[in-house]
């Protein structure tokens, strides 16, 4: 087992070793923030006609028309009517939008641009051949890609999709995750506080978020920190791929996650990461099952999971998005402390004067929850910097929504 390794390290070495799960076909009304596990290609064109875009008269334009024409109208086209007959020159049919161009006719003319007397309707102002058609497969032709796979279905990619037809769609499904928070100290919401003990908040937390990152979550009450109850635990998340516990994580007496899940029968692949605030972070395989120790700490929870475990549950659940995007930002405020290790502050992006400034959270302590709250980047900090002073350039990350 390794110890006190760089986030980068801890990243490839998790990456590396964790597989997509399997598949599933599910109803596009059941689609939302599934992952797609095939590339979807378009088995029609769209629009599947040649249509109008607005309220008017589809008649044969020529070149050479005069500037205003008389023309016989001999039919009329609502939206979702088949055209019943060819437009001859000196005709015309009126047509609203969205309405198939009849046979014959090769322009629109705007219902503003005319006056209509009985059946017949003067031109004001024609337009020349091809003006106002909306082509057949302007938007989408046949066979072409329309998402790839690895791709999050959003509410535009899933109104894509009804607009070609899909009814289904092949999906990842979605990652099972046991989530535990140990610690003899905590006490569930709802009940009066006892002395000496503090509120469960890391369960509701780390749900939320798992909960966001497409995961079905398995919630288990508190686990007091002793091995032969965590291992009674553990051995009832065998169905999961992913278990997520908080607190036990570090060096006390007390700490006793990382020895339960060796006496598991994990492969340990490292303990600790070389970085604040989370330090005592170890993770764990069985199998095709990972363990993720995290610190009972509720800030420091919250930062590494959005620095290690949310890559690594993205890539389970088939995502192929690309790596983690770092940016620049302007320091807004200042941060007092040195220290030898890397650190992550969180903070508000404020956008001024065509830069991403990045307004510290008040208070960057580990257990400090309140700091998340409105925070939208982890500001990267380097082992060794010194101050940070306002105005100084330093790289940033987004926090997931």
């Amino acid at each position: 087992m390794k110890i006190m390794i760089e986030l980068e390290e801890a990243l490839e070495l998790v990456l590396s070793r964790i597989q997509p799960v399997e598949t599933e076909c599910v109803s596009l009304s059941d689609a939302y923030k599934r992952v797609l596990a095939m590339d979807v290609t378009s088995q029609m064109p769209m629009p599947p006609f040649e249509r109008s875009p607005l309220d008017g008269y589809a008649y044969l334009a020529k070149a050479d028309d005069p500037p205003t024409l008389q023309l016989n109208v001999v039919s009329e086209i609502p939206a979702g009517t088949f055209p019943d007959r060819v437009i001859e020159l000196g005709e015309a049919a009126k047509i609203y939008t969205g309405a198939p161009i009849p046979p014959g006719a090769n322009c629109v003319v705007r219902i503003e641009d005319t006056e209509l007397v009985g059946d017949k309707v003067t031109i004001l102002r024609p337009v020349l051949p091809g003006s106002n058609l909306i082509p057949r497969g302007e938007e989408i032709k046949t066979g072409d890609l329309l998402l790839k796979r690895g791709f999050v279905l959003t509410p535009p990619a899933i109104g894509l999709l009804a607009a070609v037809g899909r009814d289904q769609v092949t999906v990842y499904r979605r990652p099972r995750v046991g989530l535990l928070s140990t610690g003899t100290e905590l006490m569930d919401v709802g009940q009066a506080l006892s002395p000496a003990k503090i509120y469960n908040s890391n369960s509701y937390s780390l749900r939320g978020m798992l909960q966001d990152a497409g995961c079905e979550v398995m919630v288990i009450p508190i686990v007091p920190d002793k091995i032969d109850e965590t291992l009674e635990v553990l051995g009832r998340l065998v169905d999961t791929d992913v278990v997520i516990s908080t607190g036990g994580a570090s060096v006390g007496d007390y700490d006793i996650m990382r020895h339960a899940l060796a006496e598991f029968g994990c492969e340990m692949l490292f303990w600790k990461l070389n970085l604040k605030p989370g330090t005592p972070v170890s993770v764990g395989q069985k199998g095709k099952q990972f363990f993720f120790s995290l610190s009972g700490n509720p800030a420091a929870a919250m930062v590494t999971f959005e620095l290690l475990v949310r890559p690594a549950l993205h890539k389970l659940a088939g995502r192929t998005t690309a790596e983690e995007e770092k940016f620049l930002v302007k320091m807004a405020s200042g941060f007092g402390k040195t220290g030898k290790q890397r650190r992550f502050l969180r903070a508000q992006a404020v956008f001024k004067n065509g830069h991403i400034w990045a307004d510290l959270a008040p208070a960057q302590g580990s257990g400090i929850l309140r700091s998340m709250i409105g925070s939208q980047m982890l500001v990267d900090v380097p082992a060794n910097h010194g101050c940070v002073e306002p105005g100084e350039l330093l790289m940033a990350s987004w926090i997931a929504d």
